[in-house]
């Protein structure tokens, strides 16, 4: 999920000008695409400061790994996320959550596939999501649902033509 190189300042000649000045070794970077950038070359770097042991460098890498996933919050909104959808021709990935916490999978699956994908949250916790929710058959699970996209007319067979995966490693047609 969280992508780790090594920069030898020794042997590996300059630093890279995106890392910035190193002053001491070892010295840890995260480099995480801009949120708002036009392209994937603009980035964020962030210094690591805390001990070095693994829960807090795994702690300091989950927490500020890149998420692009969008937050749904009543039918509006999902109205807005499917027309961005349709304008730009991308297929939809929706995560129905039991709570509002996003997972470190769906902010991977966000980041991965950014541009060709649309990632949704829906959590169940918000009520305007309800109606969402029973559209695509959903009862309150944790679920990801992948969309036919949408024809011209809006005419889609949704329901025999989505995927879901329900956690249990089984793809539903």
């Amino acid at each position: 999920m969280v992508k780790v190189a090594y920069w030898d300042t020794e042997k590996s000649g300059p630093v890279p000008s995106v890392l910035g000045q190193i002053q001491g070794t070892p010295t840890i970077k995260l480099v995480r695409p801009k949120r708002k950038a036009k392209t994937n070359k603009q980035k964020d770097v962030i210094d690591y400061n805390m001990e070095r042991k693994a829960s807090d460098l795994e702690t300091f890498a989950l927490d500020l790994m890149p998420n692009f996933v969008e937050r749904v919050n009543g039918e509006e909104d999902f109205e807005k996320f499917q027309k961005k959808a349709r304008k730009y021709g991308l297929p939809m990935m929706l995560f129905f959550s039991e709570d509002r916490r996003i997972m470190n999978e769906i902010k991977f699956l966000s980041t991965e596939f950014r541009r060709r994908v649309l990632v949704a949250q829906i959590p169940f916790t918000k009520k305007e999501n309800r109606p969402v929710f029973l559209k695509y058959g959903v009862r309150g699970q944790a679920l990801l649902v992948v969309p036919p996209i949408d024809s011209e007319d809006g005419d889609s067979n949704q329901q025999s033509n989505e995927v879901v995966f329900d956690g249990k490693l089984n793809l539903h047609r």
